[in-house]
């Protein structure tokens, strides 16, 4: 089961290695249809806010309480992993232009104030409700915290290519 500080261990090492890396290379696309690592970060950035959208919108409430994840999302939680394939999803990131390391270490440092804010809501809310995710149904405060921390270690082994 994920913690507050599996979460803040997995997301310092992102943090720790942007001191790594020039603008120059933070920003290189190896080929057209792959990303930069300043993309691979946005789209950290942008997809675990959105699950703590989707996790804080589960307070308060008892909606959807009685409904299921899917048996993929049962076997990912299950595992703490993503499954060892290229997924592909329907994010978004900006074009790398944009995208400054100063502005990535300022989001990623609000990102991990967030994720304590949410940690503890998690800990102290007697109330929860299941928000739905578009590919695994209907996931609990907890579970979103875990799928948020699964998704930015998916990553790793991307940042390690790129």
């Amino acid at each position: 089961m994920v913690t507050d500080t599996v979460f803040e261990h997995t997301l310092s090492v992102f943090m720790e290695d942007l001191e790594e890396y020039t603008e120059m290379v933070f920003r290189k696309k190896e080929s057209p249809d792959r990303w930069s690592l300043a993309q691979l970060y946005m789209h950290i950035i942008i997809d675990t806010n959105w699950y703590f959208d989707q996790l804080e919108s589960c307070f308060g409430n008892r909606l959807n309480a009685d409904r299921e994840m899917s048996d993929n999302a049962k076997e990912m939680l299950l595992q703490n992993s993503f499954p060892d394939i290229k997924i592909k999803g329907n994010s978004s990131v900006p074009e790398n232009d944009s995208i400054l390391i100063d502005h990535v270490k300022r989001d990623l440092r609000l990102l991990l104030e967030r994720s304590q804010s949410v940690w503890s809501r998690i800990k102290s809310e007697p109330v929860s409700g299941k928000a739905e995710h578009p590919g695994f149904r209907y996931l609990s405060p907890i579970e979103w915290y875990q799928f948020a921390e699964m998704h930015i270690r998916h990553h790793f082994k991307q940042k390690i290519k790129e």
